[in-house]
């Protein structure tokens, strides 16, 4: 299996995982911010927690044949992932999307291009018909990035997510093959 690299934007990337990214998630996932934005990325971050992820990343893409999830890449160093880590293929018609950017890249409108290339991905290669993604009430620019890619808001979830001992609202966004292709 030969594994798709996506250009994105100069020297940014999407590729495969490795099981050699663990450093890198290490440096980035130390930064609070990430957590507090993400709904299933541990704080603090642990080696064992970035080897136990990309191994189960590695072996879903070997048992699927395809990529679901992406290293997002700055001249092949790993500064973020995109993609739908829970996806069974042929399986399923939908998935959810998540992602998160090293801090340092945040405002500069990457991940917008990025997602919307991941999208392009999962309507084609992955053949799904839909894309769902749940946001915190809070984070205003995951939900920017979505609604930027034509994600149409589809409900509040008022309290539905626990994180650090707090009831948190959320957002429920989708996007249909047909709106977009």
């Amino acid at each position: 299996m030969t594994a798709p690299r996506i250009d994105i934007k100069d020297h940014i990337f999407l590729s495969s995982l490795a099981l050699d990214d663990t450093p890198a998630l290490l440096e980035h996932l130390q930064v609070k911010d990430i957590y507090n934005a993400t709904m299933n990325i541990p704080f603090p971050y642990s080696e064992a927690d970035g080897d136990w992820w990309l191994g189960k990343q590695v072996a879903q893409t070997q048992r699927q044949g395809k990529e679901t999830t992406f290293a997002i890449r700055d001249t092949g160093k790993l500064i973020g992932v995109v993609g739908a880590d829970n996806l069974e293929l042929r399986k399923s018609h939908r998935a959810e999307i998540g992602y998160w950017l090293a801090k340092p890249y945040w405002g500069r409108g990457l991940m917008t291009k990025i997602v919307g290339a991941f999208i392009r991905y999962a309507f084609k290669e992955l053949e799904l018909d839909r894309l769902t993604a749940h946001v915190f009430e809070f984070n205003h620019a995951s939900a920017r990035v979505l609604e930027k890619n034509r994600f149409t808001l589809e409900g509040r979830l008022r309290k539905h997510f626990m994180k650090d001992g707090r009831a948190i609202d959320g957002r429920l966004y989708g996007l249909l093959k047909d709106e977009i292709l």
